[in-house]
C-alpha cells in the first residue's frame, strides 16, 4: 500500500499501474475477416414489359419470322332490295417479316478464379450475364414498339392530377376494336402517380396502387381500369408511359444458352450467355404514348 504525500490517504496499488489497451487492430493475425456469402449489387433479372405482353411459340427453324397480315377485309352491307347484288370486296392477306436479333455477353475466367472462389464466381457471373441480358432485351422490346408507333415528339402529356385517357381508349378501339388493358409506366411516371394528391384533402389520388404496395409486390392495382406495370426500360426513352392492349405486342425467343469452353493455353475458361429474340409490334396503331407533364 502507498500513502499520498498530500493527504496521507492510502492509494490502492492497482491505481498506480499503467494498464495497456488490447485491441483488434494490434492483433489482426487472430481476427479473421467477417464474410457473408450474399453478394451486393445483384439486380432483378425480370423483364416487366416482355412478361406482360404476348409470347409467341419459338420458330422451329430459320431466322426470319414471317407473320400473316390482313391488308384488306371483306365488306358487309344491307341488301336494299331482293336479287340485288350483295356487298363484295376482295380479302387480301399479306405478311410482315421480323428478323431475329441476337444478344450475348462473354468473359474469360481464370482457373484460379473458377476453382478458388467462394461463393462460386462462375455461378455469380452467369447470373450477372442473365441480368444484363434481361435488361437489354426488355429495353429493346420497348424500343421496337416505340419505333413502330412513331411520333414520340408529339406524345400526349401525362398529368396524373388531370388524367385523361379517353383518346387512348379510342386509339386502341379504332385499331383493333378492342380497348387497352395495360398502362406501362417509367419510374418517373410511376412516382408522379404515387405523389398525386387530391386538392383540399391531400389524400392520394391513386390509392389503388399506393395502398397495396409492399416490399414483395411493389406495384399492384389499376389506373382508370388499366393494369399498372412499372417498366424501368422506359426511363431511357422519350415516352414515359404507354397505354395499349397487352396482346398488341408479341415476341419470340430462342435461348438463352450458356456456352463454356476451356482455354488450356491460358488456364482459363470462356463463358458466354447468348439468346435470340424476335420483336413483333403486332398492332402498333393500338398504342398511345405519354410524356410526364412538366
Amino acid at each position: 500500500t502507498v500513502f499520498s504525500l498530500l493527504s496521507g490517504d492510502r492509494i490502492p496499488e492497482q491505481h498506480l499501474r499503467t494498464v495497456q489497451d488490447l485491441i483488434t487492430t494490434d492483433n489482426a493475425g487472430v481476427i479473421p475477416e467477417a464474410f457473408i456469402s450474399e453478394i451486393r449489387g445483384v439486380i432483378d433479372a425480370s423483364r416487366p414489359f416482355m412478361e406482360t405482353t404476348r409470347r409467341l411459340p419459338t420458330p422451329s427453324a430459320g431466322t426470319s419470322l414471317r407473320v400473316p397480315k390482313i391488308t384488306q377485309r371483306p365488306t358487309v352491307a344491307e341488301q336494299t332490295s331482293e336479287k340485288t347484288e350483295l356487298s363484295s370486296q376482295k380479302t387480301i392477306i399479306g405478311s410482315d417479316t421480323f428478323e431475329v436479333q441476337t444478344y450475348g455477353g462473354v468473359g474469360d475466367l481464370s482457373l484460379q478464379l473458377l476453382k478458388r472462389s467462394d461463393p462460386s464466381f462462375l455461378d455469380l457471373y452467369v447470373r450477372l450475364l442473365g441480368e444484363a441480358y434481361a435488361i437489354e432485351t426488355d429495353d429493346e422490346a420497348v424500343h421496337s414498339l416505340i419505333d413502330a408507333i412513331g411520333n414520340v415528339a408529339s406524345a400526349n402529356a401525362l398529368d396524373p392530377n388531370a388524367l385523361s385517357l379517353g383518346s387512348a381508349y379510342q386509339t386502341s378501339f379504332d385499331a383493333i376494336r378492342r380497348p387497352p388493358d395495360t398502362i406501362w409506366l417509367s419510374t418517373e411516371a410511376l412516382a408522379a402517380f404515387i405523389d398525386a394528391k387530391a386538392d383540399g384533402t391531400n389524400a392520394p389520388l391513386y390509392s389503388t396502387i399506393t395502398n397495396q404496395m409492399t416490399a414483395a409486390n411493389p406495384i399492384q392495382g389499376s389506373i382508370s381500369g388499366l393494369r399498372v406495370v412499372h417498366v424501368p426500360a422506359l426511363d431511357t426513352h422519350g415516352a414515359y408511359a404507354i397505354v395499349g392492349p397487352s396482346s398488341g405486342f408479341a415476341w419470340a425467343e430462342d435461348g438463352t444458352y450458356t456456352l463454356q469452353v476451356d482455354v488450356p493455353s491460358k488456364a482459363g475458361r470462356d463463358v458466354a450467355l447468348v439468346g435470340m429474340v424476335w420483336f413483333v409490334p403486332w398492332y402498333p396503331d393500338a398504342f398511345s404514348l405519354y410524356n410526364v407533364a412538366s
